[in-house]
């Protein structure tokens, strides 16, 4: 826990969760801002009175806002606020503590994170649990772009979270150890090299057989980047599931088991503690990078890594999304005005803007978009990666979302890693995935 003017948290997990800015669609709520009318709104907190506003987040969201130094700026300006907040490192631990405490009613924080895989689900199934931002008197909820905002609107227009950070992809990679490979280290040369995704797993492949050491972190990590750069991945427009039959899934999860199969990864299970420690012990070379991977290589790997790390945008250029969070407030907050007025202010365009050049995560405000262009990261070679992840937002298809995206990703993630870590045949893994989620979601 962190509470403000109290000293600093030390530790806590960077960077994880990142918001789909046209990955989202209007594939999550189906809702545009326009429908309906706004509530009435809930009116100013009162600056006079001390309140205490509690948060439960997970994968470093307020950990960045207060590396970024964001908390501490709101503390001087609202100097009778105290922010208390809890994080946990894995989404899914978090979505299940989440999910008890919205059906017992109780237990409940001001404010709560909600990953974007989960927006529809919150938008189709718990519209009447949150609160429509619309009814605050701080919040303009017209700062983000369609994609971004429709993806937590619901049908008749209740808009029900602020938008966080974004996910737009490149690919993050060892400059150090490629170079003592004897391959391209040079961002710019190596995108020379890597031109397709045959010719990044050949790259591997040469990797491999100069070091003995694996080329990329994990099979499920290579997974979510060849899916993020699809048109539909679970789901079509239409809301209705199609990972089974669709261009994307299957052909996306054969490609990355075979890499999984034949060597070319770590075997590890991503945000885990190996994982984490690979990072620093360069265990790996070579990882997909959403934006937000930034501020978790810069803790895992330590300042001892600076420049050993560098950024190379995806080949032919495309551009994907992997992640994103928003920040929702229950309907039965006693300090909802307060807490929207926190969450106003962690969104704005200058603190999205501010977190961003802390090199901690992508912005989803459409007013910080216009602000980072020239963003250029030291820890990372100076690799620009304002221009990178920008071109990726802009190249990024416009995925429809669904109610089960979380547990079909899920479900897919642990077949991959069986197939690289026990050995499973890949089509095995693949039905065993397929029967997970028949008894999951029908």
């Amino acid at each position: 826990m962190f509470i403000t003017g109290r000293g600093k948290a030390a530790g806590a997990a960077a960077g994880l969760v990142a918001a789909s800015l046209l990955l989202s669609a209007c594939g999550g709520g189906g809702g545009s801002a326009e429908a309906g009318s706004p509530p009435s709104a809930l009116g100013t907190p009162d600056a006079s009175q001390p309140v205490t506003i509690t948060v439960d987040s997970f994968g470093g969201i307020f950990a960045n806002f207060e590396k970024a130094g964001l908390l501490d700026d709101y503390k001087e300006l609202h100097p009778n606020v105290t922010i208390e907040y809890t994080e946990v490192q894995q989404e899914d631990d978090y979505w299940t503590a989440l999910t008890t405490k919205l059906n017992s009613g109780s237990g409940l924080a001001d404010i709560q994170a909600i990953e974007i895989s989960r927006a529809a689900l919150v938008t189709q199934q718990q519209q009447d649990q949150w609160l429509d931002i619309r009814s605050t008197a701080v919040a303009d909820a017209n700062q983000y772009p369609p994609a971004k905002q429709g993806a937590i609107t619901t049908e008749d227009g209740a808009v029900l979270g602020f938008g966080t950070d974004a996910g737009p992809m490149a690919i993050c990679y060892r400059n150090d150890k490629l170079e003592e490979a004897g391959l391209p280290s040079d961002a710019e040369e190596l995108s020379q090299v890597i031109t397709d995704w045959d010719a990044y797993e050949e790259v591997g492949r040469q990797y491999v057989e100069a070091t003995g050491e694996p080329w990329m972190d994990a099979a499920s990590g290579y997974y979510r980047l060849l899916t993020s750069v699809q048109p539909e991945r679970n789901y079509d427009a239409e809301g209705e599931p199609t990972y089974e039959t669709n261009a994307t899934v299957k052909p996306s999860f054969d490609r990355a088991a075979r890499v999984g199969a034949e060597g070319l990864t770590a075997k590890l299970e991503q945000f885990s503690q190996p994982w984490n420690t690979a990072m620093n012990t360069g265990d790996f070379a070579t990882i997909a990078c959403p934006a937000w991977m930034l501020g978790y290589i810069k803790q895992q790997a330590g300042e001892d890594n600076a420049g050993n790390w560098s950024v190379m945008p995806l080949p032919q250029g495309l551009g994907g999304n992997w992640g994103g969070s928003y920040l929702s407030i229950p309907v039965d907050s006693p300090n909802a005005a307060a807490a929207a007025q926190l969450a106003q202010f962690l969104t704005s365009a200058e603190s999205e803007t501010k977190e961003f050049e802390a090199g901690l995560a992508f912005p989803s405000n459409s007013g910080s978009l216009e602000q980072i262009a020239d963003v250029t990261d030291e820890y990372f070679n100076d690799a620009p990666i304002g221009q990178i992840f920008s071109d990726s937002f802009r190249a990024a298809p416009d995925q429809p979302l669904g109610v089960d995206d979380g547990a079909i990703d899920q479900a897919i993630g642990q077949a991959l890693t069986s197939v690289e870590s026990n050995g499973v045949a890949p089509e095995e893994a693949w039905q065993s995935a397929l029967s997970t989620l028949e008894d999951q979601i029908g």
